[in-house]
């Protein structure tokens, strides 16, 4: 077995099912996510370097998929009734499904990776007034279609952290 093969089998070992659930948590969808995850993969060890460890991997592919969600042109879509209405969680993964791929991916970042405007364009190499402006874009749409959401344009725009790498970390 060649070392990128062996690479990629301990790198799934130790973290593919938190890279598939970031996955998920990125796109919304299942099937979206099988395929960012195997577009990541394949990115991470086609580069002719192989990481020198399944947590180095790990942050290449987790970087990658973000990267990509940032840029998906998915569209969003009609507001869905949650599977549980009485749980916040399903009413936040509906409302979230209503906003477009990179709007989605933007506040995935924020809220589920915790990360702060300038941690967030860094990772995902935008300018930092794009974050910006596509999470406010975000926040507002957010709360018009689940007012409820308990989430603020200021608190997304200044909150978070700005380390973005914190090796095992689900996110």
């Amino acid at each position: 077995m060649r070392r990128w093969q062996r690479m990629l089998d301990a790198t799934m070992q130790a973290h593919g099912e938190a890279l598939l659930a970031h996955a998920r948590e990125l796109t919304g969808d299942g099937e979206q996510a099988a395929r960012l995850l195997e577009d990541a993969l394949t990115a991470a060890f086609s580069r002719g370097h192989v990481p020198e460890h399944a947590d180095a991997a790990f942050e290449s592919v987790r970087r990658t998929m973000r990267h990509a969600a940032v840029r998906s042109a998915v569209p969003a879509a009609p507001l869905a009734p949650a599977d549980d209405p009485t749980e916040a969680s399903s009413l936040a993964r509906a409302a979230l499904a209503t906003l477009p791929g990179r709007e989605r991916a933007l506040v995935v970042l924020r809220y589920g990776a915790g990360l702060a405007v300038e941690a967030i364009a860094s990772e995902v190499d935008l300018k930092a007034a794009a974050v910006r402006s596509d999470l406010a874009r975000a926040v507002t749409a957010l709360r018009e279609v689940y007012p409820g959401i308990g989430v603020t344009v200021e608190d997304a725009l200044e909150g978070g952290v700005l380390e973005t790498t914190a090796v095992g970390d689900a996110r």
